[in-house]
C-alpha cells in the first residue's frame, strides 16, 4: 500500500449506480490513470471519495498507505492539502481577483503577499496563459480562463495526487495547453493522477493505464500506440 498514492479497495460509491460495486482501483506513485466514458456529473461520486471529501458506503480508501477513516481531523486536513481536486463544481471566490484566488493557499500557509506567492510559479502561469488575467475578477473572464485559474490554484498546492475531470480542455488548443503543463508538472513533483472525461485521446501520451466505464464496468484499454514508451510500461509488475 505504501507503493500507491491512492488505493480504493472494494468500495461502493454513494448514489452512483453507473460505477462498479464493489470498485477497486490502485494508483501507483507517479502513475497516470485515464478513465474515459465519464461525463462530469458521473465523475463526481468517484472524485469526492478519492479526494477524501466523502466516505464510501463500503470499502477502504487509502492515500499513501493511510486509511482516511482512521485519521484525526488535523491529519485529514493535511492529507487533503496534498490532493488536487478539480471538477466543474470547483469555484473561485467571486470577490477576489484571479491572482488572489490562485495565491490564496500559499498566502495563507506562508503569510506572504500575492506577488511573493506567485513568483515561483511564473512559468506555470505563463503556460496556462493566465498572466494577463491576474487582476480580473472571475466574472470578468471566459469559461476557459476560469478553468485554467482553478487548475493553477490547485497546482500551487504542489499536490502529489491530481484528481480531475477534464471539462473545458477537450478542444485541441486547450488539450495541448494542459498536456504541456502536466508533462512538466508530473515528473517534477513525482505526482500521480487520475484524469476522467468522455474522451481523453489527446492525453494518451501521459497515461500509463487507460480504463473505460462501460455498462457498469471499468474495462482496461490498450495504450500501445506510444512508441516512445518502453515495453516495460505495459507489463504487469509482480
Amino acid at each position: 500500500m505504501l507503493h500507491h498514492a491512492l488505493d480504493l479497495e472494494s468500495i461502493t460509491l454513494p448514489a452512483a449506480p453507473a460505477w462498479p460495486a464493489p470498485l477497486s482501483l490502485a494508483v501507483a506513485l507517479d502513475e497516470v490513470v485515464l478513465i474515459e466514458g465519464v461525463e462530469p456529473a458521473l465523475a463526481e461520486p468517484l472524485l469526492e471519495v478519492a479526494a477524501a471529501l466523502k466516505s464510501p458506503v463500503m470499502g477502504k480508501v487509502r492515500h499513501w498507505g493511510l486509511d482516511t477513516e482512521t485519521l484525526a481531523r488535523e491529519d485529514l486536513y493535511q492529507l487533503r492539502g496534498r490532493i488536487a481536486y478539480i471538477s466543474p463544481r470547483q469555484v473561485l471566490l467571486s470577490h477576489l481577483s484571479l491572482g488572489e484566488n490562485i495565491a490564496l493557499v500559499p498566502c495563507y500557509r506562508l503569510g506572504c503577499s500575492e506577488t511573493e506567492a506567485l513568483a515561483p510559479y511564473a512559468d506555470l502561469l505563463e503556460h496556462l496563459k493566465l498572466r494577463a488575467h491576474l487582476d480580473q475578477l472571475p466574472a470578468q473572464v471566459s469559461a476557459a480562463v476560469y478553468s485554467r485559474a482553478v487548475w493553477a490554484r490547485e497546482l500551487l498546492k504542489e499536490p502529489g495526487l491530481i484528481l480531475a475531470v477534464l471539462t473545458g480542455f477537450q478542444a485541441a488548443a486547450g488539450a495541448q495547453l494542459l498536456l504541456t503543463v502536466l508533462e512538466e508538472y508530473l515528473p517534477r513533483y513525482s505526482a500521480a493522477a487520475v484524469l476522467l472525461g468522455e474522451s481523453l485521446e489527446p492525453y494518451y501520451p501521459l497515461g500509463h493505464r487507460l480504463l473505460a466505464l462501460e455498462a457498469g464496468q471499468l474495462l482496461k484499454k490498450p495504450l500501445l500506440d506510444h512508441r516512445a514508451r518502453p515495453l516495460t510500461a505495459h507489463l504487469p509488475l509482480v
